[in-house]
């Protein structure tokens, strides 16, 4: 089955999915206790900013490599923008290996309040600083993302966030609509927004077809918007131009 995977021979979608998830899974679970330990020994000498940095890539380039899948990355460049808030569209359980390949150094995560209570993924990601939104509690979600800025601008750290919230689980190139929260931390810390756009990867991975097949898929770091000169009251038009300009992104990419 193992040599059928990788031959894409003799061996059909849903042991092709089968294997490759429980690869995925497994590593996820390696990963996230290496990540805790990673996070322990670089709070003791100093390099806090490098937790989830080190983490991601070592994950990113081992699983990636496991499960038969890389990137070509353009615009790789812009990644080490800093401070600044990192948005990126959300597709699927792929993403982890997304962030595995492109996650800034100095740089927290935005995740639903839910993970903070996954085994070893949650511990990881609370020692790593994650910011934990609930997003039932629409006051509880404003006062972190507030905090969350003021934290920004006092660390020189940024801050990876899926404005889409949720996965899209797109068959086409698409968005979902934009959630504003990554766009008000940005305009009151005043620090750029780097789009980052993943092309559409449903030929690769589509859980509801149990398609989980190896190959390369593109992503695309755009220059840094500038927020300096924007108010609160634009940040509608902040979060429609953006992700008016990350779909045209996706649409040429995929």
């Amino acid at each position: 089955i193992i040599a059928a995977l990788y031959t894409g021979s003799r061996v059909n979608n849903t042991i092709q999915f089968g294997v490759r998830a429980f690869i995925s899974i497994i590593f996820l679970l390696i990963f996230s206790a290496y990540g805790s330990l990673i996070a322990i020994i670089f709070s003791i000498i100093g390099k806090r900013g490098l937790i989830n940095f080190v983490t991601a890539r070592t994950y990113g380039y081992f699983a990636s490599t496991a499960v038969g899948i890389s990137f070509k990355v353009q615009g790789e460049e812009y990644l080490n923008t800093r401070p600044a808030i990192f948005i990126c569209n959300h597709q699927a359980a792929v993403d982890l290996l997304v962030l595995g390949r492109i996650f800034p150094k100095h740089c927290v995560v935005v995740g639903k309040a839910s993970l903070r209570f996954i085994p070893l993924l949650g511990m990881f990601m609370s020692l790593g600083h994650a910011v934990f939104l609930d997003r039932k509690n629409h006051g509880s979600a404003v006062q972190a993302l507030t905090n969350a800025a003021e934290e920004i601008k006092k660390q020189n750290t940024s801050v990876f966030i899926f404005p889409e919230g949720t996965r899209a689980r797109l068959q086409e190139a698409d968005l979902l609509l934009f959630k504003k929260g990554a766009f008000h931390m940005a305009v009151q810390a005043k620090i750029p927004i780097v789009p980052i756009v993943v092309a559409n990867y449903s030929d690769n991975y589509n859980s509801k077809r149990k398609i989980f097949r190896g190959g390369e898929i593109n992503i695309k770091v755009l220059p840094p918007i500038d927020v300096s000169n924007i108010s609160i009251d634009q940040i509608d038009t902040l979060t429609n131009s953006t992700r008016e300009l990350m779909l045209k992104t996706l649409k040429e990419i995929s």
